[in-house]
């Protein structure tokens, strides 16, 4: 007579560890390629109360870099539509991560309160990523690739900042001037 719940080795968990070494094995090392992952850093950071500026100084302040494997990444050229502003243009980037190399460049993300929780990566919006000489904000940040009840992927959608923005952040001012 079958047990109602199989033994053995091949459970989701042991399913799940597969996958996620397998998409850093085959996707993030032959083809993939890096990003640098650059944490804000409020307790250091100093702002401008009246202005919500950066004074001149310290200014916000950013922990980092850590590499950060890219299994997949796509950057779509911004449009330049006429406004009050006059042209402007920025480009956006859809980058995907394996979940496991992600949380151990930034464990910080998957916890609530103390509490581990896999699927509340609100904090990423707070961070930088440094990709391919220009410096990009992730607008939003979400789990993918459910196996089991557990993610495997984090999918990232960024928009670039322009380098006139990158003035006040005197850490990322060398991407600036390229």
């Amino acid at each position: 007579m079958r047990a109602y719940t199989p033994g053995g080795r091949f459970d989701s968990d042991f399913e799940s560890d597969s996958i996620s070494d397998g998409v850093t094995a085959d996707l993030s090392n032959p083809a993939g390629t890096y990003a640098q992952l650059w944490k804000f850093d409020a307790v250091n950071s100093v702002r401008d109360a009246i202005y919500d500026v950066e004074p001149i100084g310290t200014g916000r302040v950013w922990i980092g870099p850590k590499s950060l494997r890219v299994v997949r990444a796509s950057l779509s050229q911004g449009s330049s539509p006429l406004n009050e502003r006059g042209f402007y243009n920025t480009d956006k980037l859809h980058l995907t991560l394996n979940l496991d190399d992600f949380k151990a460049v930034a464990p910080e993300s998957f916890y609530t309160n103390g509490i581990l929780n896999s699927t509340d990566v609100t904090l990423t919006d707070k961070y930088r990523i440094v990709y391919k000489d220009e410096v990009w904000r992730p607008l939003t940040t979400q789990p993918a690739g459910l196996v089991a009840e557990r993610y495997t992927l984090i999918v990232m959608q960024l928009v670039q900042i322009a380098p006139d923005e990158l003035v006040n952040d005197a850490q990322f001012l060398a991407y600036a001037q390229s």
